[in-house]
């Protein structure tokens, strides 16, 4: 991740997304960084590393096809 990257994306963890790739966040949870859960039990963590120039994302979905549509909109979602 470059400097810039991170500044921008540091910024928008301090945001509240009312949805990710068509999901609803139905809740924000700011300990050890982002997690957002939706309505439909499924969510996405991130974590900045403290000693590397990375994010860390976690996510469970409802189901495996479900899972790849998020993971992957969730990572995009860093870079925009």
């Amino acid at each position: 991740m470059t400097p810039e990257v991170k500044d921008k994306f540091t910024g928008k963890l301090r945001s509240d997304p009312r949805e990710l790739c068509g999901h609803r966040v139905s809740e924000v949870v700011r300990t050890d960084g982002l997690r957002l859960v939706f309505e439909d039990g499924s969510w996405v963590s991130y974590r900045l590393s403290g000693t590397e120039p990375e994010v860390r994302v976690y996510s469970e979905g409802r189901s495996k096809r479900g899972l790849e549509k998020l993971s992957g909109a969730a990572k995009q979602w860093i870079f925009e």
